[in-house]
């Protein structure tokens, strides 16, 4: 999912995921997550003939539609229409609302279910990151917004700030207003470990400048961030929450084996690919695809 906002670019992909737990009684718990680029991850590992599983995916009401689905060949029937509904052709008015069932007989090893894709407002962290060369020292400047419509708790949430085709840092200032900064052992990477919560502003900075030594074979190199074309990349991870709002219902998962099986059913949302880029120099132009 890629997209721009006025004052800076950012490019992120995320992930919605729901685990979905079956644990049939005297066998082996079977597990099914789904992947917001997203994809539903399903691993079985059972005795016997795999059973026959169906798994169906909930929108909230006024929920953007999935498309873009892609399935694996172990679903063994779907509705060809929700296959049809596709994000790539702006002219292309075919909308799927629904159901979205996939009845399966999963293989023993972990595999991808399915993929799709689905329309969010708004990235969850909004960001912008500003780097100049000043003399012989970088400044940057990173202000960070959690969006009022994501949940405040985290199981962890950081930003890194990486710096490529330069020497180790040799000299550190800074100065952050909330959270701690920490500088990597090889002295190319600062962490800003954010933490479990935003505060009651929902807005963080950080301001700093950076001198750096002479530059060796050791040091990461990258021939896209070349000059000032640099990112930040967000790490967070959101335990019972997505941005879809799309779930797995544990009483809509069907296994068709021996015994009464035990459903539970969970969901996260976890940053995957999340950059925020330097608003003063270049950033690379990004291509929307379906190839996963």
């Amino acid at each position: 999912m890629y997209f721009r906002i006025p004052d800076f670019t950012l490019t992120g992909c995320y992930v919605d995921q729901h685990s979905v737990q079956i644990f049939a009684p005297g066998k082996p718990k079977i597990t099914a997550c789904e992947l917001l680029k997203m994809s539903i991850i399903t691993l079985c590992d059972i005795e016997g003939a795999a059973p026959n599983v169906t798994l169906t995916l909930n929108l909230p009401t006024n929920g953007s539609p999935l498309q873009d689905i892609l399935v694996h060949h172990c679903v063994t029937s779907v509705d060809p229409a929700m296959l049809m509904s596709s994000s790539v052709d702006p002219l292309d008015d075919s909308v799927y609302s629904g159901p979205y069932k996939f009845p399966f007989i999963p293989p023993s090893d972990s595999f991808n279910l399915c993929y799709y894709t689905s329309q969010v407002p708004v990235p969850p962290i909004l960001g912008c990151y500003q780097l100049i060369e000043e003399g012989s020292q970088l400044k940057l400047t990173v202000n960070l917004k959690l969006h009022e419509s994501i949940k405040n708790s985290f199981e962890y949430c950081e930003a890194r700030i990486p710096f490529f085709n330069r020497g180790p840092i040799a000299h550190l200032e800074y100065k952050v207003s909330y959270g701690q900064l920490d500088l990597s052992r090889e002295k190319s990477l600062l962490v800003w470990i954010i933490g479990q919560k935003f505060p009651k502003s929902s807005e963080v900075s950080l301001t700093g400048t950076v001198t750096f030594g002479a530059a060796g074979e050791e040091h990461p190199t990258d021939y896209v961030c070349t000059g000032n074309t640099a990112y930040v990349k967000m790490y967070f991870r959101i335990p019972d929450f997505t941005l879809t709002g799309c779930y797995v219902d544990q009483h809509s998962v069907q296994i068709f084996a021996p015994g009464k099986p035990k459903i539970t059913a969970s969901r996260e949302l976890i940053s995957s690919d999340y950059y925020i880029w330097n608003s003063e120099a270049s950033a690379p132009i990004m291509y929307k695809s379906l190839y996963y």
